[in-house]
């Protein structure tokens, strides 16, 4: 009786503590948080922009049905550019008076301004696409902020990476933890752990590129020097099994792909910058987790086109990436990073699976987003610049609106992935797109001409036959994954074309 009533205890646990944090990352509401703190610490705060000094605050979270209060939390600003915005962006801390102290099972809450972005959900949209893909999850929500009663704005509530979510995530948190920025290259820079501790990444805060989170008093290096002195090394047969043995190179391959499909190139890819290695228990071997992902779906500060960027040659070809670049030369990896970005355009990043979440991220916060001034003042965007965000240019640096975006980068992709299906001197005027497909093919002729098209499969059985006009999609989803023959005729043309469906 005393062993099911302890094990009664345990499950009961486990449910409250689960609900606690589905309320504190609610998917389907906006909830709100009150921050109560001194003038002047509010004052100082707003005065030493970079300083990482936590000031003691009153926290409540109000998630409708009531709310929860947290005295003498630590308040502080976070960030980078965001720390000299008007519309700044905060962090949360738990246990910084109270060591141990955890609210809804966190330590800490990062509260993201989103100041530069005019749609205010491009970072959560990429973390919506991350958790998809079966990357180490990490959770987000929107939360209305308010200080001393006033109302901040609409902010993304994003869960904090550390010892805490490793935990949860991989079930340990004794590994050395190292939080990159830029200029973290990896680039070999000899072995002694000191050249790389010297890499300062914020004059400001004097913050390390490579800068170690967990087991700081260790201080040790050793197995990061490790990993970039293996990539210095011949990408060779050798050097395919060692790296396999040092990092999750498939993670890292994913991790690329999603970069390229959302267009975040503030990474390690172009600009050596927002990436976390874990190294797992100290065992040597890494995992590779990408941060800071508000520079995406068509955010742009140095005049580069990024939903037509080249998807095989998205890194900065002009500066040492390692990584990326030695993975590349092993074709087995280099065929594993195609599959996983034809896999996430085709199922992640695609128009018509995509285009409803965004449009339920838009209706959530757009009361929200209307009653938020500050977000108005750094870039003076209005209620219309909102709602444009979504659907065309707003300004120099958010060149395409987020579906425009998605429909472009994912045309192109599938082009660069896949030029065979877009040949230049066919004598068809017709274009297949995506090969491989999943679930719709599509087509597109360059003028209002009819067309046929046929799809046999491999034993010569005709399954589809259709007629279109200009474009067209047809539904494979019910066909069987194989080989195909797709014939069309266009007028006095005539086309033919292998397509796989997977």
């Amino acid at each position: 009786m005393r062993k099911a009533l302890i094990t009664a205890v345990i499950i009961l646990f486990a449910f409250l503590h689960a609900g606690a944090q589905d309320t504190l990352y609610d998917q389907s509401r906006i909830n709100s948080v009150y921050i109560t703190i001194s003038p002047d610490s509010l004052q100082a705060i707003m005065a030493d922009v970079y300083s990482n000094h936590y000031y003691k605050t009153t926290f409540v979270y109000d998630y409708g049905s009531c709310t929860d209060t947290v005295y003498d939390a630590g308040f502080r600003l976070r960030g980078n550019t965001s720390r000299v915005s008007q519309k700044k962006s905060f962090k949360v801390s738990f246990n910084e008076y109270s060591p141990g102290r955890r609210f809804m099972g966190v330590k800490k809450l990062n509260l993201n301004g989103q100041h530069n972005d005019p749609t205010l959900i491009r970072e959560k949209l990429f973390y919506d696409i991350w958790n998809k893909a079966g990357m180490p999850p990490r959770r987000s929500s929107f939360v209305k902020l308010y200080i001393n009663g006033s109302y901040y704005g609409l902010y993304t509530n994003i869960e904090e990476y550390d010892k805490a979510w490793l935990n949860r995530v991989y079930d340990e948190n004794d590994g050395n933890f190292f939080k990159c920025t830029y200029p973290a290259d990896l680039v070999y820079l000899g072995p002694d752990q000191q050249t790389y501790k010297d890499i300062i990444n914020s004059p400001e805060t004097g913050d390390r590129a490579y800068d170690l989170q967990t087991n700081e008093s260790l201080n040790d290096y050793s197995d990061l020097v490790s990993l970039i002195t293996l990539l210095d090394q011949d990408a060779d047969t050798a050097f395919a099994r060692k790296i396999q043995e040092k990092i999750d190179v498939s993670g890292v391959l994913k991790a690329y792909a999603i970069d390229i499909a959302t267009g975040n190139w503030d990474d390690y890819g172009f600009l050596k910058n927002n990436y976390f290695l874990y190294d797992h228990d100290q065992s040597g071997y890494f995992s590779f987790i990408t941060f800071d992902t508000d520079n995406t779906f068509g955010v742009d500060w140095f005049g580069i086109d990024w939903a037509t960027r080249n998807c095989l040659n998205w890194y900065h070809s002009s500066e040492p990436r390692p990584l990326i670049t030695k993975l590349m030369q092993v074709p087995a990896f280099s065929d594993m990073f195609r599959m996983y970005l034809d896999t996430i355009v085709h199922n992640y990043t695609f128009p018509d699976s995509i285009f409803p979440h965004v449009d339920s991220l838009m209706k959530l916060i757009e009361d929200a987003v209307i009653e938020d001034t500050y977000r108005t003042l750094d870039y003076g965007y209005t209620v219309q610049d909102f709602y444009d965000g979504f659907e065309k240019t707003v300004d120099s640096h958010t060149p395409y609106g987020i579906k425009p975006f998605l429909e472009t980068r994912y045309q192109k992709i599938i082009e660069q992935l896949h030029p065979s299906s877009y040949p230049e001197n066919d004598e068809s005027s017709v274009f297949v797109f995506p090969n491989p497909a999943i679930d719709k093919i599509r087509f597109h002729t360059e003028n209002e001409s009819l067309c046929e098209i046929s799809l046999f499969d491999s034993k010569g059985v005709e399954v589809i036959k259709s007629r279109c006009e200009s474009d067209l999609a047809v539904d494979v989803s019910e066909l069987p994954r194989g080989i195909y023959i797709l014939k069309w005729r266009q007028a006095e043309k005539t086309g033919i074309r292998k397509l796989i469906l997977q």
